[in-house]
């Protein structure tokens, strides 16, 4: 059963993001019901299971083995190669779905903690690994070979085109059902199973029954029970589209970027040297999935990608259920997916939510900010002064700072809005909705961006700048938190300090709409 969304007013906004968050989501977290698991869920064991999966097939390809643990999850019953008890871990790994009771409240499911900090769905990544993020020669094996589909684009729209056969030449459900049948769901057979890929997803998430295409695609996260030893994940709300949620596109994101990697190096590279590489590297490179797999998406069409999922879909057994949706609504769908998956998990930056760096709560009652604000200013740590490179030292530095504005400042909460690793992330601090204490005077009208180190003399690299620079602010603007024509400064121009540094306030003047004076 999926959760009920119970964000509906700006009190319970208020109550949502700081009761609840801070207070009721680690109270929920440490309950469990009888279908809980006490394995510990990060991303070390479900490499240990992969490796466990190749020990047992040690000619395998990575691709043979990745397939085999989806096969794994997907059959109640399994008679095959491994023994009951990697049977039973992948299928607590792999089995990715969102849970609902009284007692527990909203917990998902098949996700696993990764060394970033960032959470992940396995079943996805495995999907995107072999099937990448869209389907294409997959579909081609359940369609007609008298069919073509046709893709125009006109003014902005898709129109789909059908110049050869009618639905006399598809494939009838009980046809794909009979020949399915027969072949049966052997591991050999696997790739004549349609994936259920990031571009079908999207289509899918706007199709729900009572959903309205204006519904945004918030990237729905949560809060894990411990960081040290993972086991239930509390989501802070319900997802808004199905069970699309941060973990699950973290998953197909990876899961892209690593077939991308398996496509172009030796066949014989293993999957679990291929996640080691990706997610145990320092730095590590899934802190930057977003930015990756955008490059991915350069040349791409995503509006024909999730078109042709979509009809892939609708001519297999399990789409027949789909034939009465009418190609104009369709289009519709589409559009809308494409808008809100572009604006909410390619240009936003990810953001380490308060109760995955450790946050304690806020002291007194927070103030509610009225947005869209119409200044930016950015400030950096000088202490800590040397830049965090790790998900576990920038939450460290986190609750440092946290510790020195409440206990010797004697402020309600950390100061800034959000604060910037130089790991690739942006930590949550008072957030978008919540006056901070971070330029005195200007709290009510602005946000406060830090990036944790000094730089008086020295820049934050590149790919951090461009997180605040080019990711931030733009998604801050599309989201309504930010004006359009907002003005950026440094701290030192409002108060008399050297904040941010010498040599960041240098490179922030070359920032769009920073304002001199």
């Amino acid at each position: 059963m999926l959760c009920l969304n119970y964000r509906t007013t700006k009190d319970n906004l208020k109550m949502d993001a700081w009761c609840l968050t801070y207070f009721v989501v680690f109270s929920l977290c440490v309950s469990a019901d009888i279908n809980n698991t006490t394995m510990v869920m990060n991303m070390e064991t479900f490499i240990t299971l992969v490796q466990d999966i190749e020990s047992s097939l040690p000619d395998s390809s990575a691709r043979v083995v990745a397939k085999q643990l989806l096969h794994v999850a997907k059959s109640p019953v399994y008679t095959g190669h491994l023994s009951e008890r990697q049977v039973n871990n992948g299928q607590i790994l792999l089995a990715h779905k969102i849970m609902w009771s009284n007692e527990t409240g909203c917990q998902e499911k098949g996700v696993v903690l990764a060394p970033d900090g960032s959470t992940v769905a396995p079943s996805a990544l495995l999907r995107a690994v072999i099937w990448g993020w869209k389907q294409d020669s997959d579909c081609k094996q359940l369609q007609s070979e008298n069919k073509e589909l046709v893709l125009e684009r006109n003014n902005s729209e898709l129109k789909i085109k059908n110049y050869i056969g009618h639905m006399n030449a598809e494939y009838s459900c009980d046809q794909w059902s009979s020949s399915n049948d027969q072949q049966g769901f052997s591991i050999d057979s696997l790739d004549d199973v349609l994936p259920i890929t990031l571009a079908t997803s999207l289509g899918f998430a706007f199709l729900a029954h009572g959903m309205t295409l204006d519904t945004p695609l918030t990237a729905t996260d949560g809060c894990w029970d411990s960081i040290s030893a993972p086991r239930f994940f509390q989501l802070q709300n319900a997802p808004s589209h199905g069970d699309l949620t941060l973990a699950f596109i973290n998953g197909a994101m990876d899961g892209t970027i690593l077939g991308k990697r398996l496509r172009e190096e030796p066949k014989d590279l293993r999957l679990s040297t291929l996640l080691q590489d990706y997610y145990e590297e320092k730095p590590a490179r899934s802190p930057f999935r977003r930015q990756e797999f955008n490059k991915i998406l350069e040349g791409e069409d995503l509006e024909v990608a999730i078109l042709r999922g979509f009809h892939c879909y609708r001519n297999s057994k399990l789409g027949c259920g789909l034939h009465n949706i009418t190609e104009d609504h369709l289009n519709s769908v589409i559009a809308a997916a494409v808008r809100e998956f572009k604006h909410h998990f390619l240009e936003c930056p990810s953001i380490i939510p308060r109760c995955m760096w450790g946050a304690k709560p806020y002291n007194g009652n927070p103030t509610l900010l009225k947005t869209p604000l119409s200044q930016i200013y950015i400030h950096h740590t000088y202490i800590p002064s040397q830049p965090c490179t790790s998900f576990q030292d920038c939450s460290k530095d986190m609750q440092s700072m946290q510790d020195f504005h409440q206990q010797d400042r004697g402020w309600d909460d950390i100061g800034y809005s959000f604060v910037a690793g130089s790991d690739g992330y942006l930590y949550e601090g008072r957030g978008w909705h919540w006056v901070g204490a971070h330029t005195k005077g200007h709290n009510t009208v602005g946000y406060g961006v830090s990036f944790i180190g000094n730089f008086m003399s020295l820049l934050p690299e590149e790919p951090i700048l461009s997180v605040v620079r080019d990711r931030f602010l733009l998604c801050g603007v599309k989201s309504g938190y930010i004006s359009l024509n907002y003005i950026l400064k440094g701290h030192r121009q409002l108060v008399n300090t050297s904040c941010p540094g010498d040599s960041l306030y240098q490179e922030i003047q070359k920032w769009k709409n920073f304002k001199e004076s």
